[in-house]
């Protein structure tokens, strides 16, 4: 097969009810320009028995423990062929069979960008200004409706290990001032947001962006410290349960989480 136009790739770990939809996804596009990838963490689950099933149809695709998202990302990246790269998570779908026809043409730029529409809520996320000076809204790109050329990883390195999941943020915001960014009006990915939206995921979410617009001297120690004070009470609550579990050799009782959750909310 000559090189593709774009390669997708899909992460994975212990997401069986969700895996089968995203690669049904991809595999029903009408488009024969692409080639798809499964990084497996080592799902314990059948999600790798799923994947497997599939595989006369996907161009690689593994199964072994990893260091998190990042690494995941970056196994995938090189192994992957195409001019352009696009990150689908498990979970997530294109929003027709047409998709990456409709998307190809507008692929003529460093970095292009499109909508999505998150399942849970029913709204779209919000198209970013290719003319944005604020590198902190501009770099705010939800990968999975984002087009990388695969020269932009090769000169500029892929995703950091340090980020368990603000690594594309962090990303962007290396990238985004050396190569120029495309937006487009159009709509094409299904993103499930109840996978990766967990109250724990959200705070390192948080947390960790954070981190990164500050390691890239964009804000003030005082900002940082601000901004972190009601996630450090979340860190504190949730260590305290793992604490209990540990010394208990059980999880804390009803009377216990309860406790631990008003002084979260208070």
């Amino acid at each position: 097969m000559a090189q593709p136009l774009i390669s997708i790739i899909t992460i994975s770990y212990n997401c069986a009810d969700a895996i089968e939809r995203t690669i049904r996804s991809v595999l029903s596009q009408r488009s024969t320009d692409f080639e798809y990838i499964i990084i497996d963490g080592g799902s314990t689950d059948g999600t790798a028995d799923i994947i497997c099933r599939h595989n006369p149809h996907l161009a690689y695709w593994i199964s072994e423990k990893d260091r998190g998202i990042s690494d995941a990302f970056n196994k995938g990246i090189a192994v992957a062929k195409g001019k352009y790269i696009n990150l689908l998570n498990a979970g997530d779908s294109f929003s027709s069979v047409h998709t990456l026809e409709e998307l190809a043409p507008h692929l003529t730029a460093p970095i292009v960008t499109f909508r999505y529409k998150e399942e849970n809520s029913g709204e779209y996320s919000r198209l970013v200004d290719e003319n944005e000076t604020n590198i902190e809204k501009k770099a705010l790109l939800g990968h999975q409706a984002t087009f990388v050329h695969r020269d932009v990883y090769a000169e500029m390195g892929g995703y950091n290990g340090s980020y368990k999941i603000r690594m594309d943020f962090d990303f962007f915001l290396r990238v985004l001032p050396h190569y120029a960014l495309k937006s487009v009006d159009l709509d094409i990915v299904r993103y499930n947001a109840g996978l990766s939206g967990s109250v724990k995921h959200r705070l390192r979410y948080e947390m960790e962006g954070l981190i990164s617009v500050f390691l890239n001297g964009k804000k003030s120690n005082g900002y940082m410290l601000r901004l972190l004070y009601q996630p450090l009470w979340r860190v504190g609550a949730y260590s305290l349960k793992r604490v209990a579990k540990k010394v208990l050799g059980r999880t804390p009782s009803p009377a216990q989480q309860t406790h631990t959750q008003t002084k979260v909310i208070g």
